[in-house]
């Protein structure tokens, strides 16, 4: 049976090693398990959804549109922003996150146009360090919401550096969440 394990581990950002010490057994078995090389028992779906944070189905369902929410537009300097009132914007689109987001380009940055969207997977706070020297979506306690590129700090800091050069480096700057960019999608 094909499964959605590989999927989720590379949206993770997790190597065979890291996901087969969270299940007890070794990378070998991960990666027969993922290439349906090995049957998937319900004991196996469990343990990895559980890994993950999923439920067992995600594992197995097949590939289909999610709702993500679009939490605004990337502006000048990177920061999102949205007009007052705006209705809430949904994109449907398949990705493996559990918690995504998207943002989509108002102006050029970096090399990506007008128009491309950013998915992002909300991180939980244990899953926070695998953001280190990334391209997140980042909220500030103070509900500001920028994309940035993000170098942990100390403690539980962390340092944003923009993608453009009309910005300064924020350095130890605490952070509400953090959402890891898993894909880009460009018109053109």
């Amino acid at each position: 049976m094909r499964t959605r394990i590989r999927e989720f581990r590379k949206a993770r950002d997790m190597t065979l090693k890291e996901l087969a010490d969270r299940i007890g057994t070794t990378p070998q078995t991960v990666q027969r398990l993922e290439t349906a090389n090995m049957t998937v028992s319900t004991v196996w779906l469990g343990k990895i959804a559980e890994a993950f944070g999923v439920e067992p189905a995600d594992l197995i369902g097949r590939a289909g549109g999610r709702r993500i929410p679009v939490l605004g537009g990337i502006g000048p300097q990177g920061y999102l922003t949205t007009a007052p009132g705006d209705k809430e914007e949904l994109f449907q689109f398949d990705v493996a996150a559990d918690d995504p987001i998207a943002a989509r380009f108002d102006v050029p940055i970096n090399g990506f146009k007008v128009g491309a969207i950013l998915i992002a997977n909300r991180l939980r706070e244990a899953d926070a360090t695998n953001a280190h020297g990334l391209d997140c979506i980042v909220a500030l306690p103070n509900g500001k919401i920028m994309f940035r590129w993000v170098i942990r700090g100390r403690g539980e800091t962390w340092t944003l550096i923009p993608h453009d050069r009309k910005s300064d480096v924020q350095y130890d700057q605490s952070v509400a969440w953090l959402a890891r960019v898993v894909m880009a999608i460009a018109y053109y």
